[in-house]
């Protein structure tokens, strides 16, 4: 499994395909939007104390697709975290 290593500057999708993400079943329509409203959890200049906000991402994920089940959540958060991850290390 790979990620996207850059945004089309055009559409704003994640470039390397039409904004599918077939590894993500049923999830990929919302995978972008996912990853979009969770940046700001991720970013390393953001912090309170010194800790990583990554839990609040969570629950911005609960709160924005509450027709999710815990487990789908749980796969969401983790190809969310692991793209974010991917594109700090860069």
């Amino acid at each position: 499994m790979s990620f996207p290593e850059q945004q089309d500057a055009n559409s704003g999708a994640l470039a390397g395909g039409n904004g599918e993400h077939p590894f993500l079943g049923s999830l990929s329509p919302i995978f972008d939007d996912a990853c979009r409203i969770t940046a700001p959890f991720f970013d390393p200049k953001q912090g309170w104390g010194g800790m990583s906000l990554t839990m609040y991402a969570r629950q911005t994920l609960r709160e924005a697709y509450p027709d999710l089940s815990q487990q789908e959540i749980a796969i969401l958060f983790s190809a969310v975290q692991r793209f974010h991850q991917a594109t700090t290390s860069q």
